[in-house]
């Protein structure tokens, strides 16, 4: 177990370094990736790396698809460009917490509530990326109206397409292990209800900024270099935040339905 740990270190010193150096993660992004690839690698191997492997290499590859076009709804998102220590740990955290249970704790079979949780925030940040580079109709997830794209709790069918197909990724990803369809299937609704109550929570509970310079909707507390007034959410319930819910989610909806 010694030496997985140390075999972990390594692996994850090369995926930080590599990911900081391509500009997928911060400084502090980085360090935090080598954390969670020590617990997640020390403790289940390639099992438990590949799936979350699997989200953060493809995740951040279709972040980097389309960027000029997506420019525009920069200004709109709390956080762009480069993943910083909190939504490493907002996407990968409940993961890590599962990951950690299960050594503690072997006699238990946590591998589905694990792989429902990166189902869950798979199906957000693909469901986002594409709906945003799609361009298509979105409507709020709570008034079924029709608001702009990029709208925090906006949905799209391109979005919700893409949301179930990066579910579906994260389920074959692990599915060498489980080999079963059943938990497969709960796997890929896990990451679809999950990234449905992200949209909700980012609707109704997220905090919302109306820009005073130029009167944008947006995440962002500071907004055309003025703060932003708050038109409705809660100031500490951030975008990370909301992230860590949808996760926790996904491997609820997996524990309900295995």
């Amino acid at each position: 177990m010694a030496d997985q740990f140390v075999l972990a270190a390594l692996f994850g010193s090369l995926i930080a370094l590599a990911s900081f150096l391509a500009r997928f993660l911060t400084l502090r992004g980085s360090l935090t990736t080598l954390v969670l690839a020590v617990v997640i690698y020390g403790v289940g191997g390639w099992q438990w790396t590949i799936p979350i492997l699997t989200f953060f290499l493809l995740s951040s590859l279709l972040s980097k698809l389309g960027r000029s076009r997506k420019a525009r709804f920069e200004l709109m998102f709390e956080k762009t460009g480069a993943r910083d220590a909190g939504q490493v740990m907002a996407n990968g955290g409940i993961a890590g917490f599962i990951a950690a249970l299960s050594f503690f704790f072997p006699e238990y079979e946590f591998y589905p509530y694990y792989l429902g949780a990166l189902a869950a925030v798979t199906a957000d940040t693909w469901g986002t990326e594409i709906g945003v580079l799609a361009g298509g109709g979105t409507t709020s997830v709570v008034t079924l109206k029709p608001v702009p794209p990029g709208t925090s709790g906006g949905i799209s069918n391109e979005g919700v397409l893409a949301g179930g197909a990066g579910a579906l990724v994260i389920a074959l990803s692990g599915y060498y292990w489980f080999g079963d369809v059943r938990t497969a299937f709960s796997v890929v609704v896990a990451g679809m209800v999950a990234s449905l109550v992200d949209s909700f929570l980012g609707a109704t509970l997220q905090a919302q900024y109306r820009c005073s310079v130029c009167g944008s909707l947006t995440e962002r507390m500071m907004h055309c270099d003025r703060q932003a007034d708050r038109e409705k959410g809660f100031r500490w319930i951030n975008n990370d935040l909301v992230n860590w819910f949808c996760a926790l989610t996904g491997a609820l909806v997996v524990w309900g339905m295995t």
